[in-house]
């Protein structure tokens, strides 16, 4: 009997490229400012990189305050917690890719020890003393909120301008093992962080849009905020969410939820395209808006522009119930 070769799949047999991000949540991608508050949100958006590195070996160093956002996610084969031994485990080793996605300095500077073939995001730049952005990357990300007011395209086509490639639609990246059939119509995301006040839509407003919803749908307030992963649960455990420009908007679109966000002193352009979001812009005609605020600075407040009524009925039309 003749011996046959066997012929084997080249995608098979093609090694796996070594891929790390840094990605901790002490800067944001679209901000200059470096806090000890971890922007959760701004952490799982750029999970939607993980799209493009599917079958590689990814590496992803975080913060503790977000290993949760990670629980379970099959493309993340190594999940490292920032700190010193973190920093000794990666310049120990090389990377086919490595991309940095933060803007603290002192970062920047020891991860020049970093050995990677091809380095994207946010480096110290010797020359000026500051951080530069590699290949890529548009001026927008090295910007501080004050010119964000100016972009007119998505964060996820920035974010993939950052490793040279370009954004086709693709989404977050966020697993739940055990996904049950959700128990309420309604879920009202109405906290926001200590980071913008300015999101948040007063709570008397809340209780309005209750009122009007009650009658048609379940309704259930925001829960389990306070640790992440009951805050994932309650969320997938709502059909829709309605909330403000924050981490539950985020958490909502990449669990595939219908998602209505109000927006009022954050650019709403940045979500435009983006999947699983409808968007409620402030009507407010005012000066300073997108400002990006803490603290309100025009007599009139464009959260509270936005009508409960106005709310009400752009939930029914996205229910199907006019």
């Amino acid at each position: 009997m003749a011996f046959v070769q066997p012929i084997f799949c080249l995608n098979n047999m093609k090694k796996k490229r070594k891929i790390l991000i840094i990605k901790t949540g002490f800067s944001e991608f679209l901000d200059r400012g470096i806090s000890t508050t971890v922007s959760l949100g701004d952490v799982l958006f750029c999970t939607t990189l993980l799209h493009l590195y599917k079958n590689d070996h990814v590496t992803w160093v975080t913060s503790s305050a977000a290993k949760g956002l990670f629980k379970d996610n099959p493309f993340i084969h190594k999940l490292l917690i920032f700190g010193s031994q973190t920093f000794r485990k990666i310049t120990c080793s090389h990377y086919d890719i490595f991309i940095n996605l933060e803007k603290d300095i002192g970062i920047c500077a020891f991860l020049k020890q970093v050995k990677a073939k091809k380095k994207f995001g946010f480096y110290f730049n010797e020359k000026i003393h500051d951080i530069a952005t590699c290949r890529q990357a548009t001026r927008y990300l090295l910007a501080g909120q004050e010119n964000h007011r100016f972009i007119n395209c998505n964060t996820a086509e920035l974010l993939y301008q950052a490793v040279g490639k370009k954004w086709n639609g693709q989404g977050m990246i966020l697993t739940r093992k055990g996904k049950r059939k959700p128990i309420y119509d309604i879920g009202f995301n109405y906290s926001v962080g200590t980071k913008w006040p300015t999101k948040g839509w007063p709570l008397k407003k809340w209780k309005s849009l209750e009122k009007s919803l009650r009658s048609d749908f379940t309704v259930s307030w925001q829960k389990g905020h306070k640790n992440i992963r009951q805050y994932i649960n309650w969320i997938d455990s709502c059909n829709m969410i309605v909330t403000s420009d924050s981490l539950g908007q985020l958490i909502a679109q990449a669990l595939g939820k219908k998602v209505l966000t109000l927006f009022g002193p954050t650019n709403h352009k940045r979500m435009r395209g983006i999947p699983n979001i409808s968007i409620l812009p402030s009507r407010l005609r005012c000066c300073y808006r997108p400002c990006y605020l803490p603290i309100c600075k025009n007599k009139k407040f464009c959260m509270e522009e936005i009508s409960p009524l106005e709310v009400a009925t752009k939930v029914r039309n996205l229910e199907g119930r006019r």
